[in-house]
């Protein structure tokens, strides 16, 4: 049992909603789905729900052509019932309170040109939840509209939605809603260009961008130079390989950046470009946790407690549980709200373990 509540003020909400009760077992694997309808009076019920000692529990609900989640909450077996409630939202399409956390860029060079992923941790500071910001063709709308070199080619997306994402001339859009919170959207964009000397990368930001940080493969032979850029910082990942990490104060809407790519990268064509498994297994995890510092870069030297375990274990736990995830996504296990959700459950988790 539960009950619908506008954050916004504070009251149930007196429509009648449709909702959904996934029963998540204690990997986030999907255990069954119970559909319903909420009551006037914003409470809803659901008396057939299975209960099972390692059972957890979360509602969807639908307001406003938005899809709100409830917490993950564990079962009770003592009292045999689960109170979830579910928080909405009014909404808006002033942008204003919307805003880049972070941005993360990762550069790598192949036979036929430079790869570049562009990560956005996303954050909505304001009260409701924005959407509808931007009128499409084909009476779409989008919530966000993101720049792209004019010459990229190969262009796809993370998540994995092709009716979240839409190309356009020079850029895309993002159709999705951006809901209140920290870290609230989480995208990622990979893209082919061609590249040669004198190529530069040019970037105008659509939102006011917080910090910004540059990666590019020590193997390249390859640095960044522009105008605000601090370091490199060299870091490494798990695979062994090594990074240039370049970072840039924050970008304010519409302001530009220019980096130039100084050196030759010949050994990196050689090599078949010498890209690292980036888009693979833990890599898809990791390059959505680059915004919480990037501990997906987990050092060899982990600080040891007085009884020898590594302080980290609770996180690599943690990590492990959003591996799978990971996986029960890509395989069709679950579906995109449930799997955004879960996961931000566990990443919020895995923040407030650093």
């Amino acid at each position: 049992m539960g009950t619908i509540i506008n954050q916004n003020t504070g009251d149930t909400v007196s429509e009648q909603l449709d909702v959904m009760l996934h029963v998540l077992d204690q990997n986030y694997a999907e255990a069954g789905m119970l559909h319903g309808q909420s009551l006037t009076d914003g409470r809803f019920l659901f008396a057939e729900a299975p209960f099972e000692a390692n059972f957890q529990y979360a509602v969807m609900a639908t307001f406003e052509g938005v899809t709100y989640f409830s917490d993950v909450v564990p079962v009770d077996m003592t009292s045999m019932q689960v109170s979830v409630d579910v928080p909405v939202y009014d909404s808006t399409s002033d942008l204003t309170n919307v805003q880049v956390d972070q941005m993360h860029v990762l550069f790598n060079f192949a036979e036929d040109g430079m790869e570049t992923k562009e990560i956005y941790i996303l954050s909505n500071t304001g009260a409701r939840t924005v959407k509808d910001v931007y009128e499409l063709d084909a009476d779409k709308t989008a919530t966000l509209e993101f720049p792209l070199p004019s010459d990229a080619d190969f262009i796809f997306f993370k998540p994995d939605d092709q009716d979240r994402f839409i190309k356009l001339d020079g850029g895309f859009a993002d159709t999705y809603p951006i809901l209140p919170g920290a870290g609230s959207a989480q995208i990622m964009v990979n893209y082919l260009t061609p590249f040669s000397n004198g190529r530069t990368y040019t970037y105008i930001a659509p939102l006011n961008i917080l910090s910004m940080n540059f990666l590019i493969n020590e193997e390249s032979n390859v640095t960044l130079q522009g105008q605000g850029l601090a370091g490199p910082e060299r870091m490494t990942l798990e695979d062994g390989k090594s990074y240039l990490v370049y970072s840039h104060p924050n970008l304010g809407s519409g302001e530009k950046l220019q980096i130039s790519f100084i050196g030759n990268n010949a050994s990196a064509k050689a090599n078949g470009g010498a890209i690292p498994p980036l888009i693979a297994g833990v890599a898809v995890l990791g390059l959505a946790l680059m915004g919480y510092g990037f501990w997906w870069w987990r050092k060899s030297d982990n600080v040891q407690s007085d009884d020898g375990q590594s302080d980290d274990a609770p996180l690599d736990e943690l990590i492990r549980e959003i591996a799978q995830l990971d996986e029960k996504h890509e395989q069709g296990q679950l579906g995109l709200d449930e799997y955004q959700h879960m996961r931000k459950e566990l990443m919020g988790k895995a923040k407030r373990l650093m």
